[in-house]
C-alpha cells in the first residue's frame, strides 16, 4: 500500500477541496472592483472654460485631488493658470470607494461602463460617480471618468445662464 489512495478518500479529498472553493467564492463580493482597476487618474470633464478637475489613485490609499483654472490678479493684465491640490486618503469596499480628506468624506461609486450621456458625448467609459448627498465642502461634485480623455462638457449645459452673444449686423444694408 505505497503511494496507494482508496478510492472513498480520493472521493472525499475532492469533495472538501470544492467546497473549499465554494465557500471561498461566497465570501467574495461578486461586484467588488479590484484596486488595480482604480489606480491612475479620474477626470472630470472640461468646462467651455477649460477648467480641470482630476483625482489621482495611488497604491497605499494615497490620493491627490487637483483643481486648475484661470485667474486674473487685480490690476494686472492677462489670465493666470492656477492650481490647487488638496492630497487624500482612499478605500474601496465592494465598488464603493471613499476618499477622505480635510475632515471630508466623499463616495463615489466605480461604474465600469457608463454612458457618456450626461456629458453629450456618445459611447461609454469606466466612471467614478458620486453617491449620497454631496457635502457643502466636497471637492469632487462631478462624476470622474477614467483618464485619459478628452471629454468637455457641451456649450448648451456649461453656460446655460449665460446670455446668447448678439450678432454684428452689417450697418450698410
Amino acid at each position: 500500500m505505497c503511494g496507494v489512495v482508496p478510492p472513498g478518500d480520493v472521493v472525499f479529498m475532492m469533495f472538501r477541496c470544492l467546497a473549499l472553493v465554494l465557500g471561498l467564492a461566497v465570501c467574495v463580493p461578486a461586484h467588488a472592483v479590484g484596486v488595480s482597476a482604480l489606480i491612475g487618474t479620474w477626470e472630470a470633464a472640461r468646462s467651455s472654460e477649460d477648467e480641470r478637475l482630476y483625482i489621482r489613485l495611488m497604491e497605499k490609499g494615497k490620493a491627490e485631488i487637483v483643481a486648475e483654472y484661470d485667474f486674473q490678479l487685480p490690476n494686472m493684465p492677462g489670465k493666470r493658470r492656477g492650481r490647487s491640490t488638496t492630497f487624500a486618503r482612499w478605500t474601496v469596499k465592494g465598488d464603493d470607494v471613499t476618499v477622505t480628506y480635510a475632515k471630508v468624506r466623499d463616495r463615489l461609486r466605480y461604474h465600469a461602463q457608463l454612458a457618456l450621456d450626461e456629458i453629450g458625448e456618445q459611447g461609454k467609459s469606466a466612471a467614478l460617480k458620486p453617491i449620497g448627498k454631496a457635502g457643502t465642502d466636497t471637492r469632487l461634485p462631478s462624476t470622474l471618468w477614467k483618464a485619459p480623455h478628452d471629454y468637455k462638457l457641451k456649450a448648451a449645459r456649461s453656460s446655460a445662464s449665460a446670455a446668447p452673444v448678439p450678432q454684428a449686423q452689417d450697418a450698410g444694408n
